[in-house]
């Protein structure tokens, strides 16, 4: 029995917590880098860049994880899923979703950040993200992901 494949699709499905608005997927761009390659390649080539890695290593058994090299944007989850409209009726094809958030700096005037119930809000919208991102790594996988080539995204920066 040949060994299941990993996905070969990735999208990025980025929230902000401070949006009424559902999470917006992008299409990323993908490069490849392996172990040996220099770390400066994966440092941002302009002003904007978001960079997400896809951490995997073929000679573990355990799912990849994803990290956000941006100060902006960090990886809450990685999920693997059917991909839809992928190949012919007969293949299943899947991908990984990676789940980013943010929190933008907004332009608040001082006075008001200073009233007690601003900073209380800010404060626990700030704490909800910081919990989802260091609860990422442990949480339960809805489904058992397979493992790809260790990738960088670089999702364009209009997320």
């Amino acid at each position: 029995m040949a060994a299941e494949h990993p996905p070969y699709y990735i999208l990025v499905s980025h929230s902000n917590p401070l949006a009424t608005t559902s999470a917006t997927l992008s299409h990323p761009v993908i490069e490849y880098h392996y172990a040996d390659d220099s770390p400066h390649s994966l440092l941002p080539q302009f002003p904007g860049e978001r960079i997400l890695v896809i951490d995997y290593d073929p000679n573990r058994n355990t799912p990849p994880t994803a990290k956000s090299l941006s100060t902006d944007m960090s990886v809450t989850n990685v999920q693997v899923t059917a991909a839809a409209g992928a190949g012919g009726v007969d293949e299943e094809h899947k991908m990984y979703v990676l789940e980013t958030t943010s929190i933008p700096e907004e332009a608040i005037d001082e006075e008001v950040l200073q009233l007690p119930h601003n900073l209380l809000t800010q404060f626990k919208q700030r704490n909800a993200v910081i919990r989802q991102v260091l609860d990422y790594p442990d949480t339960p996988q809805k489904e058992q992901q397979s493992p790809t080539s260790t990738s960088v995204t670089s999702p364009s920066p209009a997320l």
